[in-house]
């Protein structure tokens, strides 16, 4: 959304991102498998790859291995928001005008909890709270997620730069609202 896409529509599997595809006549395909582009798709989910793509007015059907069937099953939830390091200030500032209770969910990793969903969320707590200096400085926070087999898979497929791209703490301004079956730019 940050490179111009209109829509990102999350899709549970690939037989679900096939699916939908009818309704979306010339969206492009994104997806990955434990960090690798699905044979075939347009795109992965590497950000690096989707900062250096021409998404300007452009739909992507994404099917990821974490993420996209996380964000169907919660489909559901009165709002929808996705964060990360890289937006949790604008997130924060978008609950906090917003108001109410808020749910912090993390996909994790093959179904497993990862070092880097825990700090994301506690990290956004701690804004949404807004309570003083957090626990660990952002040199550290990125250093215990050097640690995660997250980054480790990164490594094994060259991904170096997406690691550095999702710890880039606060470098993007817009907040992910899942609009209908897809993301949309939330507008204030």
């Amino acid at each position: 959304l940050a490179g111009g896409a209109a829509r990102i529509v999350p899709c549970a599997s690939r037989a679900h991102l096939e699916e939908v595809r009818h309704r979306y006549p010339g969206a492009l395909r994104s997806g990955e498998r434990e960090c690798r582009r699905i044979d075939g798709y347009d795109l992965g989910s590497s950000p690096t790859e989707m900062a250096a793509a021409d998404l300007h007015g452009r739909t992507l059907l994404s099917s990821t291995t974490n993420g996209s069937r996380m964000v169907v099953a919660a489909a559901s939830a009165p709002v929808v928001l996705m964060g990360g390091f890289c937006n949790a200030r604008a997130v924060a500032r978008f609950l906090q005008v917003r108001g109410g209770d808020v749910a912090l969910v993390c996909s994790g990793r093959l179904g497993e909890p990862v070092i880097e969903d825990w700090l994301g969320a506690t990290w956004l707590a701690h804004l949404l709270d807004g309570n003083g200096d957090f626990e660990q400085s952002q040199d550290e926070i990125r250093e215990r997620c050097r640690s995660s087999p997250s980054h480790a898979a990164l490594l094994a497929v060259g991904l170096e730069r997406d690691f550095d791209l999702c710890l880039a703490f606060d470098s993007l301004n817009v907040v992910p609202l899942l609009d209908g079956d897809g993301f949309v730019a939330a507008t204030d």
